[in-house]
């Protein structure tokens, strides 16, 4: 596999694991510790997060579709 392909596929997987963290886990505990600022903080971090994910399966999407995949 090509490095800018590795590195597409590494930074996808190192978000979906943000992304799962924190919805599994730190907003909960935001939520317990009555911490407004940081539960804040998590949603705003969640919502980037989703938007990078999907540019990042767009981005595989496209080397795909142009046989760049490799």
């Amino acid at each position: 596999m090509k490095n800018f392909n590795y590195n597409l596929i590494k930074m996808l997987h190192t978000k979906l694991d943000d992304l799962w963290r924190i919805e599994k886990f730190y907003l909960r505990d935001a939520k317990k510790s009555k911490s407004k600022s940081c539960e804040k903080l998590f949603k705003e971090m969640q919502k980037d997060l989703k938007k990078e994910i999907g540019l990042l399966k767009q981005e595989i999407a496209r080397h795909l579709k142009n046989k760049q995949f490799d």
